[in-house]
């Protein structure tokens, strides 16, 4: 095998460092992304080794991850994985030049498509809606069960045998792999409900002394030892805390060693990370001053100085610091600035961002970047209940504003940043128009792809096509860069494309061997009617363990939930049905698939969630993002289906319905009856 040497000294060597947003369900859109990287690093590595005169022969080095909330999980299970080494599984059914694997790192398959399952089918085995995790007379920890995310964590951290005949992973002992740096770092956001106290003095600042702050944005550091073989890593790097691992220590199946409570660790630190609040439980993080003391702030230039907390005497003399910790998203869902100053040369400020002379970039790896819901009403005023309800959403929409990175993103000519986000079209047309909705797991705010395995496998297959055509034609430089001057003869010819103007460009990373066979189009998921009423079933039951649980404890008032559950659990149902009904509907995920526009669907699931009876125009434009015209187009599309709408005038409005929710007529002629809620 031909080895890199010491990476610090060889100049054609383009440095990546990873950030993988906060995804929740749309992990699974993420780990296929890196699935299909390290698929394409492998086969090119192997061509290098067999035929190096064929391939562009320059090295990748992926010096840092940085990962909120799934991407956390994401970024924390993929090192290990491919510290084991790359095990390809084969698809069903294998159809000539297209991609014969479904994943390359099974591990990271089954952590994010076959277990983390809202009900499984037949309850085979224990899901997010399992009781195991509730206590008598305690509050639950969260409304789901959390504890399945530790049974996944644990087997997926637990490396098998190498396959006979196969190339062992470093965690066997076998060769760096070159396209890694010799110490991965690995940051992963948390939001530390406990908090960290900072002071900064001031003269005349009086009895107070200074300004006091309190930081809630908190992040642990790993580094990785032996994966890789590049040396090189920047000073802001090696200045920072971190807590270190080697890759031979990795846990391996059916051994146990001491070395197995770090990494058991290192996996519950990735589960605080995406402990989203309330749905999954928070988690506790143990941690001592020192770590706070030196850390190496990424948004401080590299002349920026260090500065510790203000812990109180009694924390500082005892040196343990442990918190509970809710998901890292909360405070820092793009981790951007993390990997962008790991790799930065010494000295400088930022990365070459020219398109013939970058020599490094971050890659965002980002499953929502829509924009968030812009409300379409213009209020006059407030109630306690809308500020209440507002806060939490303003709050996150506000730590996600990042106009600096905005910026240098719309800029065309930095070459140093870029992302990798949901693209569904159904023809290799480079011009064809996106599908409405790319991935299958961003119903119910990202929640919903825990709802079926079918959703998660469609967009882990979504995120590898993606990750192939973003290789293939989007993650290049300009063919006149250094590096591609330096190829073997021939080989620049064979891997450069053309852009619209004419201006060549090549890859950073060539795709060869199985990794040049198209991964197809997966198909769009539905699940049906009794699927989805197995999931209400085990969701009011899980709801009824959560409600009457902590009624076994010592407040007798509690004694009162059951009866009150009892009276109002069929009302909190309807509740729950409607939204996930109509989310299904609109982005036709309900079997069987409905031929109606998106525009159509899009009605038809506002009339199914909303609790007025009778809809208006003027009210439909107020809650759907279409223009009046098109709401009406889409009204006559849905009449035209037999008993599904109903249409009318009610108190002098013309008014629609759903024919199946509309009030029978006894009720309509009741004199006692209440006003019709027309909206």
């Amino acid at each position: 095998m031909q080895r890199e040497g010491d990476m610090a000294d060889k100049k054609d060597v383009f440095e990546i460092g990873l950030a993988m947003a906060g995804a929740i369900s749309a992990g699974a859109y993420s780990a296929g992304v890196v699935d299909f990287l390290f698929q394409a690093l492998h086969e090119w590595q192997l061509a290098k080794d067999e035929a190096p005169d064929t391939v562009p022969d320059h090295a990748v080095c992926i010096r840092a991850a940085a990962g909120a909330s799934a991407g956390s999980i994401t970024a924390a299970l993929a090192a290990a994985a491919v510290a084991g080494g790359v095990r390809p599984e084969k698809v069903a059914e294998p159809k000539k030049d297209k991609q014969p694997f479904r994943c390359v790192l099974p591990a990271l398959y089954r952590a994010w498509v076959t277990m983390p399952d809202m009900a499984s089918p037949g309850g085979g085995r224990p899901d997010l809606l399992s009781t195991n995790d509730l206590k008598a007379g305690t509050w639950p920890q969260s409304i789901l069960n959390a504890r399945i995310l530790d049974d996944l964590t644990d087997e997926a951290l637990e490396l098998p045998e190498p396959e006979v005949g196969s190339r062992p992973g470093p965690a066997y002992g076998g060769d760096p792999l070159p396209y890694f740096a010799e110490r991965f770092h690995l940051y992963l956001t948390l939001s530390n409900m406990r908090g960290v106290p900072y002071s900064v003095g001031f003269d005349g600042a009086g009895a107070v002394g200074g300004h006091y702050m309190m930081s809630h944005g908190d992040r642990a550091h790993y580094v990785i030892d032996g994966i890789g073989t590049h040396g090189g890593e920047n000073s802001w790097l090696c200045g920072d805390t971190f807590d270190r691992l080697h890759v031979e220590t990795v846990p391996q199946a059916g051994k146990k060693r001491d070395s197995d409570e770090q990494w058991q660790r290192y996996g519950r630190t990735a589960l605080a990370s995406a402990a989203f609040p309330l749905g999954l439980a928070a988690r506790h993080i143990k941690s001592d001053v020192a770590q706070y003391r030196n850390r190496a702030w990424p948004g401080l230039g590299v002349n920026g100085k260090i500065f510790g907390p203000s812990f109180p005497a009694a924390v500082e003399e005892k040196g343990a610091f442990g918190f509970m910790s809710v998901d890292g998203g909360l405070i820092d869902n793009e981790p951007f600035e993390y990997v962008r100053r790991a790799i930065i040369p010494d000295g400088k400020d930022r990365n070459e961002r020219n398109e013939a002379l970058v020599t490094g970039a971050v890659v965002m790896i980002d499953p929502f970047p829509e924009p968030p819901i812009f409300p379409l009403k213009d209020p006059v005023e407030a109630s306690i209940v809308d500020v209440a309800l507002a806060m939490f959403p303003m709050l996150k929409n506000q730590v996600r504003f990042k106009p600096d990175e905005l910026a240098a993103a719309l800029d065309n000519t930095i070459y140093s940043r870029w992302m990798v986000a949901p693209s569904r079209q159904l023809t290799n047309d480079p011009d064809a128009k996106d599908e409405h909705y790319a991935i299958a797991t961003g119903l119910l705010g990202g929640f919903g792809g825990f709802l079926d395995e079918s959703f998660r496998a469609h967009d882990y297959q979504l995120g590898r096509r993606n990750c192939q055509k973003f290789l293939k034609n989007v993650f290049s430089v300009v063919e006149d860069h250094s590096f591609v001057k330096n190829w073997p003869l021939g080989v620049r010819e064979r891997f450069r494309f053309p852009d619209r103007s004419g201006k060549y460009y090549c890859p950073i990373i060539p795709l060869v061997g199985t990794a040049a066979l198209e991964v197809p189009i997966p198909v769009w998921p539905r699940i049906d009617e009794a699927r989805l009423a197995e999931i209400e079933r085990r969701i009011k039951q899980r709801t009824g363990y959560v409600l009457i649980t902590p009624a076994k404890g010592e407040w007798w008032w509690w004694r009162l939930l059951p009866v009150a559950w009892w009276f109002c659990k069929e009302r909190f149902m309807l509740a729950v049905h409607r939204p996930i009904e109509a989310d299904l509907i609109r982005r036709d995920q309900f079997e069987p698939g409905m031929s109606y526009s998106a525009e159509a669907r899009a009605v038809l699931a506002e009339m199914k969630a909303s609790t007025f009876v009778y809809r208006t125009l003027d009210g439909l434009d107020q809650s759907i993002p279409l223009e009046k015209p098109q709401i009406g187009d889409a009204l006559a599309e849905l009449a035209r289906t037999p008993k599904l709408l109903w249409s009318g005038r009610v108190d002098d409005r013309e008014c629609w319905a759903l024919t199946a929710r509309r009030p029978s007529w006894m009720a309509r002629h009741n004199p006692f009856k209440r006003k019709p809620r027309i909206g």
